[in-house]
């Protein structure tokens, strides 16, 4: 070892120091550890705690805490919260959506049938392929498209902000009302996503009685491949019954007021279900609220659009396209002199 290095410490060395140090603490060393621990805990409890006659600190968390899970206006502010989301989402899709069927529908299909029959295909392959296949596909993509790339991200940036769990402590008294875990709340926000991902996560429910009923009526959740439907049908049914200017509204109106249909007939059933062949007593939990977070912007466009978006158009181009074939084939195949 060369002059300039570091000294190192024998065992014997640390010993000592140790000793050292130990001797010039006044008192019993165990009781300074065991009060230091208790400074901390009391510390943390000081910052969680509001004990009788003291006004808690005001922070951003407790003040929108205060406001969106208010018994007068939590309710109120969720269900303007969504539907402010639907029109965004039905008024936002209707220009793309007339770009898709303009490119997909008007302009592509002629040219596809025109070069099925330019390389001689029979009538019957080019509208099978072209008028079956293809027109049910462009359609389907130019319709529920756009809705989803809207939807989607909207729905991703209310979860990521933290107000979904805020949704399930406003639903977590009615829930115990009829019956049902208060966890439910939690898994049916999860079933609004994916109905499936809402099922797996009744395994958070201690009791099989109450697991149940979550698996049961969490069915009646719309979940992310139903809303494009809906969209669908309200703007189509709805929207066309009213001028042009309401129409977004009107639609988004029908959009929530199903949503909330689905979300009574669960408080319903549950009710029913604990009641008769699931009755039992109800238990109770402790639900935490996480704190309020930036949205992460581009992460959020990602999931969204590639793991949801993507993924859900995907499932419904894969039952389209063989759907559009069927209709083709009940349409122009002939028993007799009838389709």
């Amino acid at each position: 070892m060369n002059a300039n290095s570091p000294t190192v410490a024998s065992a014997d060395d640390i010993l000592q120091a140790a000793l050292r140090l130990r001797r010039e603490i006044s008192g019993d060393l165990h009781e300074h550890v065991v009060e230091a621990i208790y400074a901390d805990a009391a510390r943390i409890a000081d910052r969680a705690m509001t004990r009788p006659g003291e006004k808690s600190r005001p922070t951003f968390d407790r003040r929108l805490d205060r406001v969106l899970t208010s018994r007068v206006w939590g309710f109120p502010i969720m269900i303007a919260m969504f539907a402010l989301m639907f029109w965004i989402t039905i008024a936002g899709a209707n220009v793309p959506s007339g770009w898709l069927a303009n490119l997909l529908v008007d302009q592509l299909w002629p040219m596809l049938r025109t070069g099925a029959n330019g390389l001689g295909f029979p009538w019957w392959l080019t509208g099978f392929l072209v008028d079956g296949v293809y027109l049910a596909t462009a359609w389907v993509i130019s319709v529920m498209l756009p809705p989803m790339a809207i939807f989607f991200p909207l729905f991703t940036l209310l979860e990521d902000f933290g107000y979904l769990p805020r949704v399930a402590f406003n639903l977590d008294r009615l829930f115990k009302k009829s019956g049902a875990h208060g966890k439910q709340a939690m898994t049916t926000m999860m079933g609004f996503g994916c109905n499936a991902a809402g099922v797996v996560a009744t395994r958070i429910i201690d009791s099989p009685r109450e697991r149940l009923i979550a698996i049961v009526t969490n069915n009646f959740a719309l979940c992310n491949g139903r809303w494009p439907t809906q969209i669908l049908v309200a703007s189509l049914f709805l929207g066309s019954l009213v001028p042009a200017h309401l129409a977004g509204l009107v639609s988004a109106g029908a959009v929530v007021s199903v949503a909330l249909l689905g979300v009574f007939f669960t408080f319903l059933v549950a009710w029913a279900l604990s009641r008769t062949v699931l009755k039992g007593e109800v238990s109770s939990f402790s639900l935490e609220l996480p704190p309020y977070r930036p949205p992460q912007l581009w992460q959020t466009l990602y999931t969204s659009l590639i793991d949801r978006t993507m993924i859900v158009l995907w499932r419904a181009v894969v039952f389209a396209a063989p759907a559009g074939a069927v209709i083709w084939l009940s349409a122009n195949l002939k028993i007799g002199d009838l389709s």
